[in-house]
């Protein structure tokens, strides 16, 4: 019995300090901006929103006037092609939320629609959460679903069909081949007028020693024909010949 009731007062003694310990770490004694999340990944970049990425702050305290400050953490793709549109805003009067604007500083026509952009962001300042002071919102743009399609290829000498999403950037066209040579490697293909483009991207797994082959080469267009000479290598290993291989739009 003794034992019990020994167990019983150790476990609500360490209960006690649980609830001490959560008391110091998640009510901060003075008011304090925090990101409202520390990952949003489904940003879409279109005309609509002027290829911009909203960025929500909040505050614990609503009953004074504060200001929140903000750092962009520059990297390759961002870098020169998007900006924050002010490091700093200002909560209103009574409100808990206030809004930062990730902005494009380049003509729409310059972002490259292939990509998918990643933007790390930091609060600064002596009224910052020590929790919630970075995040990462990531953005990219939004492909719509054209139906089924027909894959001939020399390469292979097969043929197959191949579900295509489409994306209409400018002058550009961009269709998206889902798992074209192999499940999930998609292949992204560029239309400008009658000039198509495949960049170098990963098209299908060779083997465990060798790693994925990629794709790249340049055709045309006639009405829902795409033509392409398309090369299969492994970087810096071996390329193997061109091979024409077609593609019919749904």
């Amino acid at each position: 019995m003794k034992k019990i009731v020994l167990i019983v007062f150790i476990a609500i003694s360490l209960f006690a300090c649980d609830q001490e310990n959560i008391g110091t770490l998640y009510e901060p004694e003075a008011p304090y901006v925090a990101f409202s999340s520390s990952i949003v990944p489904e940003n879409i970049l279109s005309a609509d929103n002027n290829y911009s990425v909203i960025v929500q702050i909040v505050r614990s305290d609503l009953s004074t006037a504060t200001t929140a400050n903000v750092l962009l953490e520059m990297n390759d793709n961002i870098e020169g092609v998007f900006d924050l549109e002010s490091n700093s805003v200002t909560f209103e009067n009574g409100k808990g939320e206030a809004y930062i604007k990730i902005v494009p500083v380049v003509e729409a026509a310059s972002i490259d629609p292939t990509k998918a952009y990643v933007f790390n962001l930091t609060l600064t300042g002596d009224n910052v959460s020590s929790l919630y002071n970075k995040t990462t919102y990531k953005a990219s743009f939004q492909y719509t679903s054209i139906g089924a399609g027909t894959f001939n290829s020399m390469f292979f000498e097969n043929e197959w069909s191949v579900d295509i999403e489409k994306l209409e950037v400018g002058n550009l066209v961009l269709y998206k081949t889902k798992g074209l040579y192999e499940d999930g490697y998609d292949i992204t293909i560029i239309v400008d007028g009658e000039n198509v483009t495949v960049e170098g991207q990963p098209a299908w797994y060779y083997d465990d020693e060798y790693g994925e082959v990629y794709v790249s080469g340049s055709g045309t267009i006639s009405g829902k024909v795409l033509t392409l000479s398309l090369t299969h290598y492994i970087p810096d290993v071996y390329a193997w010949d061109p091979a024409t291989e077609v593609l019919t739009l749904p």
